[in-house]
């Protein structure tokens, strides 16, 4: 088993990641991959045919969501415990599903949603889904990994929780708290991947920011290998 000094630092890192791959996919196909409160909700608009202008944009939700859950129950139940293979194996599946989103957009599997003059998407391409799938199942592996480590104060996923956890706080002041300073990283963590993720789609591409995220999993993939152990049960 890991040593859990530190193990912080990883889940930080995919609050970065969620950010990254949130804010992209959302500017591209008008859906996230990890936020799944937000996706609920459009599929609770579809009912409605809402938004106008994003037809089907509830069946991309739907995906997004059951494709999350499964990854929650697959990483759950195949990388259950924290040892560093494990640990390891799991940040190496999340990055290559991360990997190949990247490929099929940069490869022009799934082209660039066509959208007209009024800002409405033209054309539906269901093609789309594919990434969607990979990126939202991914997720499901980090928070599962922020629950194995005890660290419910970073989900890597949402903030609201975090946002209501810190501020009701009663030693948010205090010197030495440490989930707060977690959850304000967190927060600054995913405001700072959803910034970067917006200006590299804009400027470099939707793949690029994709392959970054990607090689950010296959890092801390790495470093998990070489993760100190828990000397108390060595």
């Amino acid at each position: 088993m890991v040593s859990k000094d530190h193990s912080d630092i990883p889940m930080i890192l995919c609050c970065l990641v969620s950010g990254l791959c949130d804010s992209s996919s959302y500017n591209a196909w008008s859906c996230f991959v990890s936020m799944q409160t937000g996706n609920t909700i459009f599929l609770a608009l579809g009912a409605a045919n809402l938004p106008v202008g994003h037809p089907f944009g509830w069946a991309k939700s739907l995906i997004s969501i059951v494709a999350f859950n499964f990854g929650c129950k697959f990483f759950a139940t195949v990388f259950k415990t924290l040892d560093r293979g494990h640990l390891s194996l799991s940040f190496a599946f999340q990055a290559a599903c991360i990997l190949i989103a990247a490929i099929l957009v940069q490869t022009n599997v799934v082209p660039p949603a066509h959208v007209d003059s009024a800002g409405h998407i033209a054309d539906v391409n269901f093609l789309e889904l594919i990434p969607l799938i990979f990126l939202a199942f991914q997720s499901g592996g980090q928070i599962v990994t922020s629950r194995l480590l005890g660290l419910n104060e970073i989900p890597t996923t949402v903030l609201t929780s975090v946002y209501c956890d810190l501020v009701s706080d009663p030693n948010i002041m205090k010197k030495g708290n440490v989930k707060r300073d977690r959850r304000a990283a967190s927060v600054v963590f995913l405001l700072v991947g959803g910034l970067a993720g917006g200006w590299i789609s804009r400027t470099a591409g939707l793949s690029v920011v994709f392959w970054i995220a990607g090689g950010i999993k296959a890092v801390l993939a790495v470093a998990w290998m070489f993760w100190k152990e828990n000397e108390t049960l060595a």
